[in-house]
């Protein structure tokens, strides 16, 4: 690729990571500088090379254009490239056991767990104790952090979208036989925060909160001063899709925020038994939540 051309991948992507991110390029052999030579995305059939003086192609679409649209090529190819392994050994599976009368189900809670606390953990308690006096048997549960890129004031920009997450989950448990031959029941854990988020214009794709609580389901705790059924009817979405959220109620309201441990860390009081003691002492390792207010506390 020719410097002027990268300059223009890179100067494209810049102006779209917050929906494409881009996967980190191949070095090639012998290259010293940092980074390496960036190699071109394949260019698929029936598509168009850049050419003109004016930054036109054949087709008259721009150079920004085609180098955008090389840049979800590539990011797409390099997401089906990367199969991770999903760790199953923690996930209550025991062969003689039979399933619950509506079938095995397994909780996926996302988000930033910023820090993780005990809270996080009390959900997933909460959803299995709900779920099992519904008939379901709960195998286990996973979180699934977003990335460095996250920023909260922008919910929507530079993650992968949870229902690939979900699609992702429910494929490699059913590929590794784990729901008695059928599809497992993952179902999406929150808080009624996020469920309200649905409704928020340009937090959500609508489409896929559709197919999240169609396809998948949502189990949703209850905040102490939310009102879930009203969260639910306001919302065209969720109002169609009502028999597939559940709400679970807190018997012991627990109101432990990853917010609030960010903010006694700063103030430097003591957060035992708000968060694992791993947590601490990773925290402690890192220096983290230290910097003034304002400031990114997440490097």
């Amino acid at each position: 690729m020719r410097k002027k051309e990268r300059a223009q991948l890179l100067e494209a992507h810049e102006a779209t990571s917050s929906l494409f991110p881009l996967p980190p390029y191949r070095r090639r052999r012998g290259s010293s500088k940092l980074g390496g030579v960036l190699r071109r995305p394949r260019r698929p059939r029936n598509t168009e090379r850049i050419s003109g003086s004016e930054g036109r192609t054949s087709l008259g679409r721009s150079r920004n254009f085609v180098a955008v649209e090389n840049l979800r090529r590539y990011w797409r190819a390099a997401m089906e490239e990367l199969e991770l392994p999903l760790p199953t050994e923690k996930l209550a599976v025991d062969p003689g056991r039979e399933g619950g009368k509506r079938g095995v189900a397994v909780l996926v809670a996302t988000g930033s767990f910023n820090p993780p606390t005990y809270m996080h953990l009390r959900m997933f308690e909460l959803a299995k104790d709900e779920l099992q006096q519904r008939g379901y048997s709960v195998l286990g549960g996973y979180m699934s952090p977003v990335n460095d890129a996250y920023k909260k004031k922008a919910m929507q920009k530079g993650f992968q979208r949870t229902l690939t997450v979900l699609s992702r989950i429910r494929n490699a448990l059913s590929k590794d036989g784990l729901a008695d031959g059928g599809s497992p029941n993952v179902m999406l854990l929150c808080g009624s925060d996020l469920l309200e988020s649905f409704s928020t214009p340009g937090v959500w794709i609508p489409d896929q909160v559709r197919t999240i609580c169609k396809d998948f389901g949502v189990i949703c705790i209850r905040r102490e001063g939310k009102d879930v059924e009203k969260i639910i009817s306001s919302s065209e979405i969720l109002n169609e899709c009502r028999d597939n959220i559940i709400s679970v109620d807190e018997i012991v309201p627990n109101q432990i925020s990853s917010s609030r441990v960010r903010e006694c860390i700063k103030k430097c009081l003591s957060i035992k038994y708000l968060v694992c003691d791993e947590v601490i002492q990773y925290i402690g390792e890192h220096k983290l939540y230290k910097e003034a207010d304002g400031s990114d506390t997440r490097k």
